[in-house]
């Protein structure tokens, strides 16, 4: 591998992971991994990859998730506490990622009742075959799993995909972590049971793409997770891409330039297809932006207009963002009859992009402000709760209506800004600015109209 240099791209994700298309989810059902006894799985399994020093401990484990049974709490604390150390000897040890795998779905199958509540990967041994091969990019990481929100010692760290290049440059791939907080407190559940493995390896190098999954695959955020892709585009343009969501919000992270973590170490979250899942809402960064530092995934559900997730996998790249295009979906009125709130008015504007593969914007921040014909900034108000973190309107319109981008269900060429119902507070001339900034890369657009606002008939 050529010697580059490694700069974050950042994806709004879930995570903000997971608002995702409409198609069949890269997965299916556990039932084909079943067995009589999901919990009876060969001893060969673990002394096939674990060195001799770690058999005990971990035949021990076994045995304890045996004991707990099928798809109990105890069974899943035992499970993740071999996944971590699957992942530790992955790191520390020459080992077999395939004998990992192979061992990573038994213990899954014992876990989970994966008839009902767990969905796998197509291919589960050669997922986390390429998760176990860090050599070449793969992480495999479980995380939470704290008390009073803390996370457990060695369970705190970002997620980092990487490899060595010549020249001892940093070898980030990708990284995911808390927007905020610790890993506990993002992961659903409560107690113990907020914990997951965090597992991703790069699908292609050039382009760089990099997917990123979870066990659970059932996830679902309850805070923002960050997701970044280490690319060395410094044109300006660039901005992460998700690859069934479209072009993700930008902020700027420091993933790509964290250190190597520690061998003893790990989107609002995905989901089942059933889950509908919502854009989180990213904080826009005040910095001007690095050469491709970006942001971030998904979580909750998503209500009216939401997508549904692309589960149990999300692959996370570059897209070029050229010019934005603004258009009326809901105009203002040329004439409005009386003021707030005895009138208002819905206002819409749809948002696209000249990229070449025509990708929508998400996660971007819209604001709709008014003024009189001198440029006098007037108050309008709105029926749209106010999206606390768009927080860069247009110079002098702290007034602003502030709306998050959404996604249009079945547009992948545009997304909405929705506004909702609109009303001015003075008679006269109003001119209405829509504003729509990708968060400090080339392409923010704005437009506006003319409206005449006559007393109340």
């Amino acid at each position: 591998m050529s010697r580059r240099s490694w700069y974050a791209v950042a994806a709004a994700a879930s995570v903000a992971l997971a608002a995702c298309s409409e198609r069949d989810p890269d997965s299916t059902t556990g039932p084909q991994f079943a067995n009589t006894d999901p919990c009876g799985f060969s001893n060969s399994l673990v002394t096939g990859y674990f060195p001799s020093s770690r058999h005990s401990s971990i035949l021990s484990l076994k045995q304890s998730m045996a004991n707990a049974g099928h798809g109990t709490t105890n069974a899943r604390t035992s499970g993740f506490q071999i996944m971590d150390s699957i992942g530790s000897v992955s790191r520390k040890f020459a080992v077999s990622p395939a004998a990992g795998a192979q061992l990573t779905v038994a213990v899954i199958g014992c876990m989970f009742d994966n008839a009902s509540t767990f969905t796998y990967p197509t291919d589960a041994v050669s997922d986390f075959t390429a998760a176990l091969n860090n050599v070449d990019g793969g992480a495999y990481y479980v995380r939470g799993g704290g008390t009073d929100g803390v996370d457990n010692p060695g369970r705190s760290a970002t997620v980092l995909g990487r490899v060595t290049p010549p020249g001892g440059a940093d070898g980030n791939l990708s990284g995911i972590k808390p927007f905020s907080g610790s890993w506990t407190n993002m992961l659903p559940g409560t107690g113990q049971e907020r914990r997951a493995l965090i597992y991703g390896y790069p699908v292609t190098l050039d382009p760089l793409v990099f997917e990123w999954a979870t066990v659970p695959s059932a996830l679902t955020f309850s805070t923002p997770a960050v997701v970044s892709v280490c690319d060395n585009d410094a044109s300006g343009t660039a901005m992460v891409h998700e690859d069934a969501i479209g072009v993700l919000a930008y902020v700027n992270t420091g993933i790509c330039e964290e250190p190597s973590q520690s061998v003893t170490l790990i989107d609002r979250g995905w989901g089942p297809k059933a889950l509908a899942a919502r854009l989180s809402r990213v904080l826009v960064s005040v910095l001007a932006p690095a050469p491709l530092q970006a942001t971030a995934v998904l979580t909750g559900t998503a209500g009216t207009g939401g997508k549904t997730s692309n589960i149990p996998k999300s692959k996370f790249g570059k897209q070029l963002v050229g010019t934005l295009f603004l258009d009326w979906q809901a105009k203002p009125p040329a004439t409005i009859n009386g003021t707030a709130p005895g009138t208002t008015n819905p206002v819409r504007v749809t948002v696209s992009t000249s990229s070449t593969s025509g990708s929508a914007i998400v996660g971007a921040c819209a604001y709709l402000t008014g003024s009189n014909n001198n440029g006098t900034p007037t108050q309008i108000t709105s029926t749209a709760t106010p999206d606390p973190t768009c927080i860069n309107p247009p110079a002098g319109s702290q007034g602003a209506i502030r709306v998050q981008v959404q996604s249009i269900p079945g547009n992948t060429a545009a997304s909405l800004a929705d506004f909702g119902r609109v009303g001015v507070t003075k008679t006269g001339g109003i001119a209405f600015t829509v504003t729509v900034d990708v968060l400090g890369r080339d392409g923010a657009g704005s437009f506006f109209t003319k409206s005449n606002v006559k007393p109340a008939k």
